[in-house]
């Protein structure tokens, strides 16, 4: 399942600039980085739990004249993460400067393009991935938000209750007070609810290129969980040989030889301005032999790959630390949707229980009915946004491995 970046693996021999051969073009480094086709986003008019309070009914932002049929777009997993990739505007300039014709096409103009290539990959990955995660967050608002709904006929039949009780002066086994402020609790939790969505998907809309003013998103998709514990020794391995920021580290490293100096010298300024600086020219001796040497006898290309090696050796390690604590996170968080599960599975029994008492007309089932289903729709929605909070750890994950990219050029994991 690994993608073979060949050019990462060229060995660079001296060249004399347009004078030498050619280097075979790595067919790889010339491709887009990302798949050209757009994928659909359908119309969709997604079943909804629509509360009778007037103050509670939902108002889907929709452009003028659409119909509450088609005021949503569906949106998937793999469509977000794909538009995200796509609307990288700063690796599609990254891509368009692969495609500008050069004046010859020498070793260094092969390693630029790898360079290219890699560094596009890793701004497209990034940007599936804060996507990804935004989509996710979307996903739990909207579940959460119909159980929420589904909530207020059963709180409002105990408020009606209550209030009857306290005014012909019976005693009620609820506190009115109590109700009522569970709630006003509740009518926050939507209205945080909805504006969550509606910043959302402002957000999301912009870094899937779609229109400020275009229907509203509806995530689909699958959203079951894998059981599977990952092995960290396995993923930091994967990270380590698939990030596309440590690919492009490693073919400058291989590729450096004293026509590639200036590409070492502008990617160390990247890293910090009082890097890269060019060495005064050389004299004597050394002019003859193009070697300019350090006060330590080095030579400025022996400095460089010192200095690149010592780079990758610390980014490979802060790869490693972030897809070893993303791998702690997605363990943690698997954890925590089964015990969500668990908490559910007894609210759902008790609320089974309390359904057969009030059919079987006991006293005080109705009371005990409407407050077990309370709970238990609570405990749907906390599953809700574990599962959810799974996915975005998943995310995180393959993040930190590089694979969004690699997904989003076309290439399986």
């Amino acid at each position: 399942m690994r993608v073979v970046l060949g050019a990462c693996a060229l060995a660079f021999g001296v060249a004399a600039g347009c004078r030498a051969p050619a280097p075979a073009r790595n067919a790889l480094a010339l491709r887009p980085t990302v798949a050209a086709n757009a994928p659909e986003l359908p119309l969709v008019a997604p079943t909804r739990v629509e509360s009778d309070v007037g103050q509670l009914a939902r108002t889907p932002i929709k452009p003028t004249g659409a119909s509450a049929e088609t005021a949503y777009r569906r949106l998937t997993g793999p469509a977000c993460q794909t538009l995200a990739a796509q609307h990288t505007p700063a690796a599609n300039v990254l891509d368009e400067e692969g495609r500008a014709p050069v004046a010859c096409d020498s070793r260094t103009d092969e390693l630029k393009r790898v360079l290219r290539f890699c560094a596009a990959l890793e701004l497209r990955n990034r940007s599936a991935a804060d996507a990804a995660e935004r989509f996710f967050q979307l996903a739990a608002v909207e579940g959460q938000t119909d159980f929420l709904r589904d909530a207020f006929p059963r709180l409002d039949e105990l408020l009606d209750k209550a209030t009857a009780a306290k005014a012909a002066s019976v005693r009620f086994p609820l506190d009115l007070s109590d109700l009522e402020r569970q709630r006003a609790q509740l009518l926050t939790q939507l209205e945080q609810a909805e504006a969550g969505s509606a910043l959302l998907n402002i957000d999301l809309k912009r870094r899937l290129g779609l229109s400020a003013v275009s229907e509203r998103l509806w995530p689909g998709g699958d959203f079951g969980i894998e059981t599977e514990t990952p092995q960290v020794k396995e993923e930091v391995a994967a990270a380590l040989a698939d990030r596309p920021e440590l690919r492009g580290l490693r073919a400058l490293h291989a590729g450096l030889v004293p026509d590639t100096l200036p590409l070492a010298r502008e990617h160390l300024r990247g890293t910090n301005p009082l890097l890269g600086s060019a060495p005064p020219p050389p004299r004597g001796l050394a002019r003859l032999l193009r070697r300019n040497v350090s006060a330590d006898g080095l030579s400025e290309l022996e400095v460089r790959k010192k200095q690149l090696a010592d780079l990758i050796e610390a980014r490979e390690r802060a790869v490693a630390d972030e897809t070893r604590a993303a791998v702690v996170s997605l363990t943690a968080q698997a954890r925590k949707v089964q015990l969500a599960r668990d908490r559910l599975d007894l609210w759902a029994a008790q609320r089974t229980d309390a359904v057969k008492k009030r059919e079987a007309n006991q006293p005080g089932a109705e009371l005990l009915d409407a407050q077990v289903t309370l709970e238990w729709l609570k405990a749907r929605a906390d599953v809700v946004g574990e599962v959810m909070a799974w996915h975005t750890a998943r995310v995180r994950l393959k993040a930190a491995k590089g694979w969004l990219a690699w997904e989003c050029l076309g290439e399986g994991r």
